[in-house]
């Protein structure tokens, strides 16, 4: 109990020392002549591709379409059993 008594005196005396309003930098409201853009319409689901099923393709073909270099119109294939060696 004799130790509490110092703790809350500490306390009651911090206390004091804050001030009970805050500071008008913190509740001024913004500028009042700044514009305001209205929030545009946007859909939910804008910007979503179909994904439909489709036949399964040949991986290698998949894979040289996606390798950094490769023009698969040009017929940039390395794949010997394409070529059909």
């Amino acid at each position: 109990m004799i130790k509490l008594v110092p703790l809350a005196a500490l306390g009651l005396g911090l206390g004091a020392c804050v001030p009970t309003t805050p500071p008008t930098y913190l509740v001024a409201p913004s500028s009042l002549t700044a514009d305001i853009r209205d929030p545009g319409y946007s859909p939910v689901t804008a910007g979503i591709q179909n994904y439909d099923v489709v036949e399964p393709l040949d991986w290698r073909e998949l894979n040289r379409r996606v390798a950094p270099g490769a023009n698969p119109e040009r017929g940039d294939s390395d794949d010997a059993a394409r070529r059909g060696r």
